[in-house]
């Protein structure tokens, strides 16, 4: 049996709960990771590595609680700014 076979059945688990709840426990894995990672840092690990991981963490906190919509514009103007500065 592979471990993709065995992994299934909880990621069926996991599509049945409500929407709310499956944002809730990605938001709380995502800031978990995010704290995983400040903590590395604090431990002086590897800066490329952690920054990565913290990046990582802070992205999927984001797109949890859509708040990236909010964003959205704001990147917008930051890449045409971007563009005109080359």
């Amino acid at each position: 049996m592979d471990l993709i076979d065995r992994l299934v059945p909880y990621y069926r688990k996991f599509t049945a709960l409500p929407f709310l709840a499956r944002r809730a426990m990605i938001f709380a894995l995502s800031i978990l990771v995010w704290i995983i990672g400040g903590t590395l840092m604090n431990f002086h690990v590897s800066p490329d590595v952690c920054a990565l991981i913290v990046i990582a963490g802070g992205v999927g906190a984001l797109w949890s609680t859509e708040l990236w919509r909010l964003w959205k514009p704001l990147f917008y103007i930051v890449l045409v700014c971007i563009a005109i500065m080359k």
